[in-house]
């Protein structure tokens, strides 16, 4: 039982300190205020993504070019970014209806969107050349 126990316990701790690394929103003082927080780290994560997502267009050639098919890559990448878009706001939705009337659900809700919106920012961040 001893080690049920320590384990939960590590468990929790863990999951503690990996969210308040994560989220600087968690030290705010009011739900409300921690709310306002994660909109707004959820908004500068947004503007980021979209950056590197026009950038990232702006690299691709418009037209096919040494037997690479810039054409359908083009159109793929905005498939797929349309896509992403549609997964993560009904991923983000199930864990706001999750906390519906809790104090976090805003805040959970908008920190999905936010991790959500960083990873694809840094998977865009990889395939942008280097200048």
């Amino acid at each position: 039982m001893k080690k049920t126990s320590l384990f939960a316990f590590l468990l929790i701790a863990a999951a503690a300190a990996h969210a308040h690394q994560v989220d600087g929103c968690l030290d705010k003082g009011s739900a409300q205020e921690i709310n306002a927080c994660a909109k707004v780290e959820y908004a500068k994560a947004r503007n980021q993504l979209k950056d590197r997502y026009q950038k990232l267009l702006a690299q691709i050639p418009k037209r096919n070019e040494d037997g690479i098919p810039y054409v359908a890559v083009r159109k793929q990448l905005k498939q797929a970014q349309q896509s992403w878009r549609e997964f993560i706001e009904q991923d983000c939705k199930t864990i706001a209806i999750y906390n519906t009337g809790s104090a976090l659900e805003g805040i959970e809700y908008y920190n999905c969107m936010r991790l959500h919106t960083e990873q694809r920012s840094s998977d865009f961040e990889r395939f942008l050349r280097k200048k």
